[in-house]
């Protein structure tokens, strides 16, 4: 009877769904080509349900959004970070999709081999909420990948742009250097790319760096690209300035490391007190207590 009416619900969250992306496909906007959805960066899962997302997004993502205004801001953030051209409806729509389809297919195996409506329940709503959580999560991971290679590039390109200038380049021609030594997936490298196409195109140094800090929205960043446009405003030497950026971000970052390693023992007590003290506690426990039991004591233990 259980499996029946599983089956049932199935059968009608089917036949109210699939009309709802028929009619989706056949009404909704121009779909995107193959070179659109390269050029948008996107990841794996999201390249595979973006057909769906892009059908949900309007309804379901819409209204996740308003209801979460902050994290959608935060939201926001972490797509630019990571440069995936979607907005945080998309995300949304992905997430409401992967927590349902994570939810029933469990739900209705363990149903089907166990026959346990509380076993099915457990299953559907430990593999749904873990679905529902993994298209933000992939976002925020690649988005802390991606800036945490464009921090660990910053000082040897601000090095490399200064050296440049140094031998009479100017600044754009510095930073076409920089981008045409780098490799083409280097972050950093397409970032100051996308900053050369925005000065050909009519901006200034000053806009096209602080467009390229709220791209990448990192403090460090932020701090070079305000310290080079408050000398270029003032008159400084944009060498002088960048030389003293670079400087200050190694510092930075060995500071940084210091603490990670400082606080790595402690860190480790956790783990070598669950798994590895128990186990030298039994390697040398045990023939103790049997060396003591096969003696004379074993009788006075009981």
């Amino acid at each position: 009877m259980g499996n029946s009416n599983i089956a049932i619900y199935v059968i009608v969250f089917l036949a109210v769904f699939a009309p709802y992306a028929f009619l989706q496909m056949c009404l909704g906007t121009r779909k995107p080509t193959p070179d659109d959805i390269d050029s948008w960066n996107l990841p794996p899962l999201f390249r595979k349900f973006y057909w769906l997302t892009s059908m949900l997004a309007d309804s379901v993502g819409v209204k996740m959004a308003e209801l979460q205004p902050a994290r959608t801001a935060k939201m926001r953030i972490a797509l630019a970070q990571a440069a995936i051209k979607l907005p945080p409806e998309h995300v949304y729509a992905l997430e409401t999709f992967m927590g349902i389809f994570c939810a029933i297919i469990p739900a209705i195996l363990v149903m089907l081999l166990s026959n346990r409506v509380g076993y099915a329940a457990g299953a559907g709503l430990l593999f749904g909420v873990l679905g529902l959580m993994t298209p933000s999560m992939k976002v925020a991971k690649l988005a802390e990948d991606r800036i945490t290679a464009i921090i660990h590039s910053l000082p040897f390109a601000i090095d490399l742009i200064g050296a440049a200038m140094r031998s009479g380049l100017d600044f754009s021609a510095a930073i076409r250097y920089y981008v045409g030594t780098e490799n083409k997936n280097n972050p950093l490298a397409i970032e100051f790319g996308v900053m050369l196409k925005q000065m050909e195109l009519g901006k200034n140094r000053i806009e096209a760096l602080e467009d390229m800090a709220r791209r990448i929205q990192n403090d460090d960043f932020s701090s070079f690209a305000g310290a080079v446009a408050h000398g270029t405003e003032i008159g400084a030497s944009i060498v002088d300035t960048m030389k003293v950026q670079a400087e200050e971000m190694r510092r930075a970052r060995f500071n940084i490391a210091e603490r990670k390693a400082a606080r790595a023992p402690s860190i480790m007590i956790l783990p070598i007190a669950v798994f590895i003290m128990p186990a030298i506690f039994i390697v040398i426990g045990i023939p103790v207590l049997l060396k003591i039991s096969s003696s004379g004591l074993g009788g006075l233990m009981k």
